[in-house]
């Protein structure tokens, strides 16, 4: 990106938020705090009314705007193919609002993109894996914890645990919404477990406000919550397997979803090694295999899945 469009996306990036460090735009541009600081004097030099809070970060000033943003061709694809990504979450508020502004958008392309983006727009597909559960969500809960987490308020909700079958009355600090696995998720602290927890947003099966505030320095934040994930992670327990050759072909993406980090071919199949918190889960996730799967370690993995491996056979004995 040269100096140019560097400046102007800049002001852009600053008329889009309140107060922006220079450490964020030296992070966005990749350029150093200096080069920042050089950026920002010469655009008030040139008359943009840019200010400044100390701690706080620089701002345009209000009541300043740039002529209307043109978009070229390559950006406006970029957002259709953010369309097709939408597509996932068709049920929801967020992908509604999503078309709406690409409609919104492609109303002041000139006829040259329109054309282009036409064109691309017939030549871009979404595909789902046989195996990928499509969740439902409630259409208005996502716009609802977005208002939530923007307000700083408490919200109660009961929450669906499909692991033990009940549902539980939850009242919870939102903190922000997480993309993971093609699942969205909401990060809060939960009052009733007292710690940082993940909520998967199409378990929550009623949800209201509470008219409660959460003052303007919060006891729990998302830094926190991403601080205590990145320890766990690093807690994470190593697993290697071996699957038989046949059984990649019905695996398709649910390593990914299990903690897999590298494969390698050996003799007798492909060695995968994963990072897992739970080696309970693991080993039931396991079985499922059959006989076209063999754990090479942890020993205590190999043992759990023996267990499990006569307790099925005990169990089918009995009712067969």
């Amino acid at each position: 990106m040269n100096r140019i469009d560097r400046l102007t996306a800049i002001i852009i990036f600053l008329q889009g938020r309140q107060r922006v460090t220079v450490e964020e735009l030296a992070e966005r541009y990749e350029i150093s705090n200096r080069t920042v600081y050089r950026d920002l004097r010469a655009l008030q030099e040139v008359g943009v009314p840019i200010g400044s809070e100390p701690g706080e970060g620089y701002f345009i000033v209000k009541g300043y705007h740039l002529p209307p943003v043109m978009f070229d061709k390559d950006e406006a694809a970029a957002l259709l193919a953010g369309e097709r990504l939408m597509q996932k979450w068709s049920e929801t508020k967020l992908s509604e609002s999503y078309v709406s502004a690409l409609d919104k958008i492609r109303a002041v392309l000139h006829s040259r993109e329109k054309e282009y983006l036409d064109t691309l727009d017939q030549h871009i597909k979404t595909f789902s894996y046989p195996d990928e559960k499509h969740a439902e969500n409630d259409p208005q809960v996502f716009v609802f914890l977005q208002d939530a987490i923007v307000n700083g308020e408490v919200v109660s909700m009961e929450y669906y645990s499909p692991y033990k079958d009940q549902v539980t009355q939850r009242d919870v600090e939102p903190l922000g919404l997480l993309l993971r696995d093609n699942r969205w998720y909401l990060a809060a602290w939960c009052r009733l477990r007292t710690d940082y927890r993940m909520f998967r947003i199409d378990r929550i099966e009623e949800y209201k406000r509470t008219l409660e505030q959460l003052p303007d320095s919060p006891a729990h934040t998302l830094k926190e919550f991403s601080e205590q994930s990145l320890r766990e992670e690093q807690d994470l327990q190593e697993v290697v397997v071996v699957f038989d050759h046949e059984m990649l072909r019905y695996m398709a993406d649910q390593k990914y979803y299990h903690g897999w980090i590298s494969e390698e071919e050996v003799e007798d199949g492909i060695a995968m090694t994963f990072l897992v918190s739970s080696m309970e889960y693991f080993a039931r996730w396991l079985l499922t295999w059959g006989n076209g799967v063999r754990v090479k370690a942890p020993d205590r993995l190999k043992e759990r899945v023996r267990e499990l491996s006569r307790e099925l056979y005990e169990h089918h004995s009995e009712n067969g």
